[in-house]
């Protein structure tokens, strides 16, 4: 499906109609034939599908109906923003879905309960380093929202396919490495060391997006944060 903005003429859109797909490059808005992927069925492709499936049963079988009108309310309290940055209304089916596919990652559970207050999570600072002779993604102590001492503060971490660098595009093949969490009995140590998703080359850009989860389960971003691949010493 594609999101269109419509002016006097089309000022913008995104998505696929029929057998052409609409985008953005450097230069401008793009428009080009589409073409069916292979279906790889790659170990993410076939989590991701399987958390899907999982929630949406979740859904319809083990929520209550009071439940499900609470993941409806905060829905239509939020402001949700689709592909072209307009504000949108989405159900609380969809809300429910979005903020638990990632959590499940983290914990491999679903939060029930919806949000108690409308919105979301607020932003986050995060920067890393990337040790390529070791394949190792080192976290530093996010700022901004996220507090180590805050219980269920999470910040979900996907590594795109590294680059070469000097080249600043849109990170390809975001997989999930890992957490970092707050808690306040036992506060999170940084930096934080989690396995790379990619095998990394000396001067490669690596870049991490970011999810942040605040305590009322309410969620932000994406964020992204980049670094070159160097050894470490």
């Amino acid at each position: 499906m594609a999101n269109i903005k419509y002016s006097a003429v089309v000022s913008d859109a995104a998505g696929a109609i029929g057998g052409v797909v609409f985008s953005r490059g450097k230069g401008g808005a793009i428009a080009r034939g589409r073409r069916k992927p292979i279906n790889p069925r790659s170990t993410t492709q076939n989590t991701r599908r399987a958390i899907a499936a999982y929630l949406a049963k979740y859904w319809s079988n083990d929520l209550t109906a009071q439940q499900r009108l609470d993941w409806a309310a905060y829905a239509a309290g939020t402001s949700w923003t689709n592909k072209l940055g307009d504000s949108i209304q989405i159900s609380g089916n969809a809300a429910f879905m979005r903020l638990n596919t990632l959590y499940w990652l983290r914990v491999g559970s679903v939060r029930a309960a919806a949000p108690t207050a409308m919105g979301h999570g607020g932003g986050v600072d995060f920067s890393f380093t990337a040790e390529n002779d070791t394949s190792k993604l080192q976290i530093a102590e996010p700022g901004g929202a996220f507090d180590k001492d805050t219980d269920f503060h999470t910040l979900i971490l996907q590594m795109g396919l590294p680059s070469e660098a000097g080249r600043l595009s849109t990170p390809k093949g975001m997989k999930y490495v890992g957490y970092v969490y707050g808690c306040l009995a036992v506060p999170q140590a940084f930096p934080v060391e989690i396995d790379a998703a990619y095998t990394m080359q000396a001067d490669q850009l690596v870049t991490v997006r970011a999810m942040f989860y605040d305590g009322n389960f309410r969620v932000s971003g994406p964020f992204f944060a980049t670094a070159t691949a160097a050894p470490s010493i």
